[in-house]
């Protein structure tokens, strides 16, 4: 029996940017991967660790679980930062990277961008950043030109942190401004007033040897068109080497969406107006000459390369250290557990403080091409084929076609490029795509879209292993 492909198809309209599906659907990372049971988990990880197994292409996500406050609209806050806490945890990490340097898996390839991400962690004193950066720097095995990133936010962010973080080797920032308009700011938790930022970002910028990217955001409560124009404006003047542009992501449970539930703060614009946001941010900045290199990532100037976002939806291996961090190696992907107390005493008895491990099954690559490709905006049916080793095109191919009648594509032959809105909308492109290659290769028993899904946070709540 054909399978039946229209539930993926986009709904026909003047705009596609507002009407082209009816809810947006999420990538979950775990897709297709099962949970090894606790109790073999440890055992699993270390023999996979031990395999000299030559690789290309590899990762390493540090994350730092703690920030000077809560920001209502951020899932990812976890713990708060005092200076003993911080110097401690630090210690923590080091442990673990040391210990697992020596092993046979991590040897065995280079590392070509290494990510530090939280939490915030310019929370950290500029000593335990050039600690922490020096250690992975000394004793993984980076790459000669491995982008080094330092997540951080302009609060506790000083001169003395910035220039440690580039001395100890950090080789990219990416600060999180979401808006520069002070009350849009004030009323998410962000303390720092628009000039306030601009200083910071002029002062970072002048910096040699280190790429600035800043983090912009869309669909925030008090931020009409004219605002986010005003943010874009101000953020192009300031010259950033790149800069990202993401859609408010309104969690449920989170202060943000209570605070919106109770009439505390005005609604966010819907998903049917935020269209509009994304096409002006990417018209804009295509305009002023910026290069799209992803679906939310411009670069001004070839010091932002982007390495670990790319590679990451790329399906890159990745190691992880720290508490609530992310990782996938040798088909398994993990999370380390987020628990300080937890963290510590496996750190102290010489373990690797997994919290859960994840075994993915044979579709993976395909999985992985799929969201690379997306998120690079350009897809080869043809590269999907060869890699399946089946025409998976063949049912592929008219659903492309009806995207491309939606306005979702620009297609010839067996390729296609996303237009704006297939950009705007390529998480439900991705999922699509996901659900019909699992349904052509999958036993009929796993046919089941999610049958295979990790229920629990996914990796931009683990940590993503990405952020963006």
């Amino acid at each position: 029996m054909p399978l039946d492909i229209s539930r993926h198809f986009a709904a026909a309209g003047p705009d596609p940017l507002v009407s082209a599906f009816a809810k947006r659907r999420a990538v979950m990372p775990f897709r297709g991967r099962h949970r090894v049971e606790p109790e073999e988990a440890e055992q699993r990880y270390a023999a996979v660790m031990a395999e000299d197994v030559p690789a290309k292409g590899r990762l390493a996500y540090v994350h730092v679980p703690f920030c000077a406050n809560h920001c209502l609209f951020c899932g990812f806050y976890a713990n708060a930062y005092t200076p003993a806490a911080g110097s401690a945890y630090v210690d923590l990490v080091i442990r673990d990277i040391e210990r697992e340097s020596e092993a046979a898996n991590v040897r065995a390839g280079e590392i070509d961008a290494v990510y530090l991400g939280g939490g915030t962690p310019t929370a950290l004193s500029a000593k335990e950043l050039s600690r922490l950066i020096g250690v992975l720097r000394a004793r993984l095995p980076l790459a000669a030109d491995c982008e080094i990133t330092v997540e951080g936010r302009i609060i506790h962010f000083d001169e003395d942190k910035i220039d440690a973080c580039i001395e100890a080797g950090a080789n990219r920032f990416s600060i999180g401004v979401q808006s520069f308009d002070t009350a849009v700011r004030r009323r998410l938790g962000r303390r720092s007033s628009r000039q306030e930022a601009i200083a910071f970002l002029e002062m970072l910028n002048g910096k040699e040897g280190a790429a600035s990217v800043i983090d912009l955001m869309y669909g925030l409560p008090n931020q009409t068109l004219s605002v986010w124009q005003s943010d874009l404006e101000t953020a192009a003047e300031l010259s950033p080497d790149g800069l990202d542009i993401y859609g408010l992501n309104l969690i449920p449970g989170l202060p943000l969406a209570r605070a919106i539930e109770r009439g505390k703060f005005p609604h966010a614009p819907p998903l049917a107006e935020r269209g509009a946001y994304y096409d002006a941010g990417v018209r804009f900045f295509l305009q002023k000459g910026w290069r799209q290199i992803s679906n939310n990532h411009f670069a001004s100037s070839t010091l932002e390369r982007n390495r670990y976002n790319r590679m990451t939806k790329e399906g890159a291996e990745c190691l992880a250290y720290g508490a609530g961090a992310g990782g996938s190696i040798g088909g398994l992907g993990f999370g380390i557990c987020s628990d300080l107390e937890t963290f510590g005493a496996a750190i102290a008895r010489a373990r690797k403080p997994i919290g859960m491990l994840m075994q993915s099954d044979d579709l993976q690559p395909l999985r992985n091409y799929v969201a690379g490709s997306f998120e690079a905006g350009s897809f080869d049916l043809s590269g999907l084929d060869h890699l399946a080793g089946v025409e998976l095109s063949e049912v592929l191919l008219p659903l492309a076609e009806q995207w491309r009648d939606a306005g979702l594509l620009a297609l010839s032959g067996p390729r296609f490029d996303l237009t704006i809105a297939g950009r705007f909308w390529y998480s439900n492109l991705i999922s699509a795509f996901y659900d019909v290659i699992e349904a052509e290769r999958l036993p009929e028993a796993d046919n089941a879209p999610h049958s295979h899904h990790h229920k629990g946070k996914d990796n931009e709540q683990t940590r993503r292993n990405h952020p963006a």
